[in-house]
């Protein structure tokens, strides 16, 4: 038989195996079968679809920028860990609640730091002053005693140097509660603002009836 003719009957063969079990064939070339069929891409089956996640809150954050929505890959390319994801939704409803939850329960959290804080200054004022009221003494009494001079100096510049210390500790202390309190003060001026106009439209509501 000539080579020509096994080619043929070759071909032949692997042509009918291939109908037999849905394989499209190859357009040319000889040993073609051995090309990978093209695979047809599959459609993931989507469940969950949308869902709502709503992140953790900082110092600033409003309740508009905690609540974001995505599917399953969108979610995974956000680059969100677990620490900064506060809860996932199936509603926006929920999420927006979770969110105003959120956001309340900081702000009783930063007064309540706001408060320590406040107490905290007022506990090393006290100290500044005893220390103060310490210095003036280890001096007056140097003057007095020309003989305990030395050592009552260098009680005195040791208390001098924790003084500055404290003060410095003091400084940044005041500079972050006044901070903090003017953040406050703006968001209870936004508060009433917003309380005024609810009473206004209910003024003018009234009005017009």
């Amino acid at each position: 038989m000539k080579k020509s003719e096994i080619k043929k009957i070759i071909k032949e063969n692997i042509t009918s195996w291939l109908k037999e079990r849905n394989i499209p064939e190859a357009d040319s070339g000889d040993m073609a079968y051995t090309e990978k069929a093209k695979v047809k891409e599959s459609k993931i089956e989507d469940q969950i679809a949308e869902f709502y996640y709503v992140t953790k809150p900082t110092k600033e954050s409003k309740v508009e920028e905690l609540v974001k929505s995505g599917d399953v890959f969108e979610f995974a390319m956000s680059g969100l860990t677990r620490e900064e994801i506060h809860g996932i939704y199936k509603s926006e409803g929920k999420a927006k609640s979770a969110a105003n939850k959120v956001i309340k329960e900081r702000d009783i959290k930063l007064k309540e730091t706001y408060k320590k804080g406040q107490d905290k200054l007022k506990a090393m004022e006290a100290s500044i002053d005893e220390i103060k009221g310490q210095i003036e003494g280890k001096m007056s009494e140097a003057t007095s005693n020309p003989d305990m001079r030395e050592s009552l100096t260098a009680e005195s510049n040791s208390l001098m140097e924790k003084l500055s210390m404290l003060e410095m500790q003091m400084d940044k202390l005041r500079e972050a509660l006044e901070k903090e309190g003017l953040r406050f003060e703006k968001k209870s001026s936004k508060k009433s603002k917003k309380d005024d106009d609810k009473k206004d439209n209910k003024k003018d509501e009234k009005e017009d009836k």
